[in-house]
């Protein structure tokens, strides 16, 4: 038998050199068009989804959302799309917590943003950002007829009462703790305080999904007063609603808040996210909220004479306790059953302003 020209051993060497030329030739294939990838990623537009209480439509679309997306854009270069979605706190922490697609979320109180958590969307060590508070007020018609001055004159015999439903909107929660907190904080006595709620709600006619639906069902001339945000009511004023604002000598400020849902962040879009949330949060963002009437997180009432009586939720043991024993255990079980409501078909022109 003739011997071999080809060197076993060298042609093994030989396959080994060319895998390990295909292994880097590959690399190098995927390297170079994963930082294309990544290239043409950091020019893409980016697009943001806010998902934010009633109230605060015109904040945002008209105030944040533009002044941020500019920024941004100075910024990095790249375009910035905002779509916000707008409706009863409440119903918008349900949806999230079903899958809506929000990255950010504007809640009027934070026990919404605990249910966030409690679904799993937003992490446990996630801060919220309290944007800034507002007090809770009482509309009512230009002159005040009815001689309006505390939540406690909302019991009065005869009066016809407008409220948020507390079962879905974060002014109805916060109307609740106004009306009972300032009948405990005065007189120190739970019994007093429950008696007041109920008397003040016996005279409640309709309730609205939210704080600007009721609002807005005052404006088409139902009701004599209701319990509302001053920020709400004064934006309201500039809209040429004819109203009158009473600030009771004790009232609770709410502070409304705003938080990252982590859940639906990708590792991508969480620059821009965390970007939006420090805008709110910085003088730019402060200075546009408070052209439309929301107050500084960190108010001062002794600064402000009409809120010297204010007080928080803290005072009524925080928002856990507070919408447990109010909300769940006394408005659901003991109010809303004995509630005599009215249609609000029936009031005028509202069929023409669906």
């Amino acid at each position: 038998m003739k011997p071999s020209l080809i060197d076993p051993y060298k042609s093994k060497n030989w396959r080994r050199i060319a895998g390990w030329a295909l292994t880097v030739v590959l690399l190098i294939v995927v390297a170079y068009y994963g930082w294309q990838a990544i290239l043409s990623n950091s020019h893409a537009p980016v697009q943001l989804v806010v998902y934010a209480f009633s109230t605060q439509e015109e904040v945002f679309t008209q105030g944040i959302f533009p002044a941020f997306e500019a920024q941004w854009e100075a910024d990095t270069g790249r375009d910035l799309s905002i779509e916000g979605v707008f409706g009863p706190s409440g119903t918008l922490a349900g949806q999230i917590n079903l899958g809506a697609p929000a990255d950010v979320a504007v809640f009027s109180n934070a026990q919404h943003v605990t249910w966030l958590k409690f679904g799993r969307v937003v992490r446990e060590d996630t801060e919220l950002l309290v944007i800034g508070c507002t007090p809770m007020v009482i509309v009512t018609r230009p002159g005040n007829p009815a001689g309006l001055a505390e939540f406690a004159d909302l019991a009065q015999p005869g009066l016809r009462l407008l409220h948020a439903d507390p079962r879905s909107s974060g002014a109805g929660e916060w109307a609740v703790l106004a009306e009972y907190g300032s009948a405990l904080l005065e007189s120190g006595g739970q019994s007093r305080a429950e008696a007041q709620l109920m008397d003040i709600w016996y005279n409640v006619r309709l309730l609205a999904p939210s704080g600007r639906a009721a609002l807005t069902l005052f404006e088409l001339g139902a009701g004599d007063a209701l319990v509302t945000y001053e920020q709400d009511a004064r934006l309201a004023l500039e809209r040429g609603v004819e109203l009158e604002i009473v600030v009771p000598a004790s009232t609770i400020l709410a502070q409304l808040v705003a938080v990252i849902v982590d859940d639906n962040v990708t590792r991508a879009e969480r620059l821009t996210v965390e970007a939006f949330i420090e805008f709110l949060a910085s003088d730019d963002g402060q200075g546009i909220l408070s052209r439309y009437h929301l107050r500084p997180a960190d108010l001062d009432c002794q600064a402000s004479p009409e809120l010297i009586g204010a007080f928080t939720v803290e005072d009524l043991g925080g928002w856990a306790q507070a919408y447990t024993g109010l909300v769940e255990n006394l408005w659901k079980t003991e109010i809303e059953p004995q509630l005599d409501l009215e249609s609000a078909l029936l009031v005028p022109g509202l069929g023409e302003n669906k």
